[in-house]
């Protein structure tokens, strides 16, 4: 009975975990990041085996947007939270939840501020980047060709929560130029896409508990602006990141291996 309570609290904990940080990360772009991240490192190691067990991820975005011709990519910090399901010796399911994950370009054509007159000042002399901000909810199978290395591929979701154009140059020779222009109302919210990429574990880190090293290509199929009249505008990144599993030893799984 002892043992069947001890079960049923690890599962009540878990089922509670997922649905904060499913609540936290849609609902609440701006504060999700750190509840989240407190809320692993609180229960993390609690309801970690080898089976089940939460990550967090930390690690950069290299953006472009294909369909653009000439624009430079863009790199941003991204940051999320994975939770690993073994299926087998070889086979992991891994959903993950990104709240903070950048993408654009820079070097993009000039696009109108929707003001005539600022457009006819700033348009000859300034330089045009796209930044937004997406929550990433990728759901990847993961395959270990060898004990260290993955391979992995899946299906992304995507959720817009920001867009800024933002137009940098000189009005007089000493007189520079930064204007910021709020579009997320001309994109579209939601990007569906996939992503493949490799994972290497190093699991000597961390006292034995490993430090996984990501890789990764994700590529958007929308169009990300609305009533586009031109070619296709997608989101292209490739991503690298480092992830901290929260994984207890196995004399505390109970002798698993």
């Amino acid at each position: 009975m002892q043992t069947l309570r001890k079960h049923f609290n690890k599962m009540g904990k878990i089922f509670c975990t997922v649905l904060f940080l499913l609540f936290g990360t849609v609902t609440m772009p701006s504060t999700a990041r750190s509840q989240a991240a407190l809320l692993v490192l609180l229960f993390g190691e609690d309801v970690a085996s080898e089976n089940f067990f939460f990550s967090l991820k930390l690690g950069g975005n290299l953006s472009s947007l294909s369909g653009i011709d000439d624009s430079k990519s863009a790199l941003g910090l991204n940051f999320g939270l994975m939770a690993s399901m073994k299926l087998s010796d070889k086979f992991y399911l891994v959903p993950e939840f990104m709240p903070l994950s950048p993408k654009g370009a820079k070097n993009i054509p000039f696009r109108s501020t929707g003001n005539v007159s600022l457009d006819q000042v700033i348009q000859p002399t300034t330089s045009t980047a796209m930044q937004m901000n997406y929550i990433d909810i990728p759901i990847v199978a993961k395959y270990y060709v060898t004990k260290d290395l993955g391979l992995e591929a899946g299906p992304q979701i995507s959720i817009l929560t920001s867009a800024t154009d933002v137009y940098r140059g000189k009005i007089k020779e000493d007189d520079d130029l930064v204007y910021e222009n709020n579009v997320k109302s001309s994109l579209n919210t939601i990007d569906v896409g996939v992503v493949v990429g490799v994972t290497y574990s190093l699991w000597d880190a961390r006292g034995g508990k490993g430090l996984y090293v990501h890789a990764r290509y994700a590529y958007g199929f929308m169009d990300i602006l609305k009533d586009n009249p031109g070619d296709a505008i997608k989101n292209s990144v490739f991503q690298f990141a480092v992830s901290f599993p929260f994984i207890n030893p196995p004399e505390q799984q109970g002798g698993a291996k």
